[in-house]
């Protein structure tokens, strides 16, 4: 299997986390209405109370059992024979409860999620019409979202301005922890924490144009079982047997012994749930296993929001 690294095959430099970053992006949803970018918070806990910022959101305490699950995942981190670190974030769009993990404002270095990024800003200058795209580059947007084309990402990467993709977006959505790659090309070197991540999906939802939005949401809810290098992305918010109205951005990446594994996107009836992912896991772990804690975090997520009938979930325990 070849490493999804970034620019289409660099390896990525080490990875630093820098602890807990201290210091989300509305829509329209069963009669609640919400925008603006992001929702400013202040020193995330593992279930995060109501924040304020440029938008009010409606406030409400997170599900007791999603409080529960996100702090087991944080736990799942120490336990078994190699240690782990999972950033999470999931964002209930019907009320605008932002509920953080341990690691939810951390940033991770994004491997492929980072394409969402890019291609959310260029089709935001479409809508504004400071671009205009053509139809490959229509076509390299569907294939760098739906099946994790490196050289799509590369074409679209080049054309746009590189890292202006990437601090455009954070000025357009309020982004807190996001950062471009230090060497220009290496676009999975891009640093990006769960909580920036559900924003983007979130101003992607409410900001662009219907026809953009429309793209974004048709290229990630029918992505390949395998991506264009032959990895499987059945996992986590991907997983089979799959979750009610699942869509999403995975990403993989092997860099010095480490490998960054992502899953992120959106579930339940009309996006409600917007999740977020984030892992650095020991490359002795390996992909399949490296999946198969994300399938378990992410059951354990979806079983708390009763996306799970009659299930109990992947609840991960100590042997994860």
């Amino acid at each position: 299997m070849r490493d999804h690294g970034p620019g289409g095959g660099q390896r990525a430099r080490r990875h630093a986390l820098g602890g807990l970053f201290v210091p989300l992006a509305g829509l329209l949803v069963a009669g609640v209405a919400c925008s603006g970018a992001l929702i400013n918070g202040s020193a995330p806990a593992r279930a995060a109370g109501p924040v304020s910022g440029e938008v009010q959101l409606a406030a409400s305490a997170p599900a007791v059992g999603l409080t529960d699950a996100v702090a087991r995942i944080d736990a799942m981190g120490a336990s078994g024979p190699s240690k782990a670190e999972y950033g999470i974030a999931v964002l209930d769009r019907r009320t605008g409860q932002l509920t953080l993990g341990e690691e939810g404002a951390v940033p991770f270095y994004s491997a492929s999620v980072v394409k969402l990024f890019t291609v959310v800003d260029i089709l935001h200058r479409a809508d504004v019409g400071t671009v205009s795209l053509t139809d490959t580059q229509r076509t390299q947007i569907q294939r760098a979202l739906r099946v994790s084309d490196n050289q799509a990402m590369n074409a679209l990467w080049e054309a746009f301005g590189g890292s202006r993709t990437v601090t455009e977006l954070v000025g357009l959505a309020g982004l807190r922890d996001t950062k471009p790659p230090e060497q220009p090309g290496a676009w999975g070197n891009t640093k990006l924490s769960p909580r920036d991540v559900v924003a983007v999906y979130q101003y992607a939802l409410t900001k662009l144009s219907p026809a953009n939005r429309d793209l974004v949401l048709s290229s990630l809810a029918t992505p390949g079982i395998a991506g264009s290098d032959g990895f499987n992305q059945s996992f986590g918010v991907l997983r089979t047997p799959g979750l009610p109205g699942a869509a999403g951005k995975q990403g993989w990446m092997r860099a010095r012994g480490t490998l960054y594994l992502h899953s992120t996107g959106m579930v339940g009836t009309d996006h409600r749930y917007l999740v977020a992912m984030l892992s650095k896991q020991s490359a002795s772990v390996g992909y399949p296993a490296g999946r198969q804690r994300l399938d378990s975090a992410m059951g354990a997520v979806a079983s708390a929001l009763g996306l799970l009938k009659g299930a109990t979930g992947g609840v991960p325990g100590s042997t994860l």
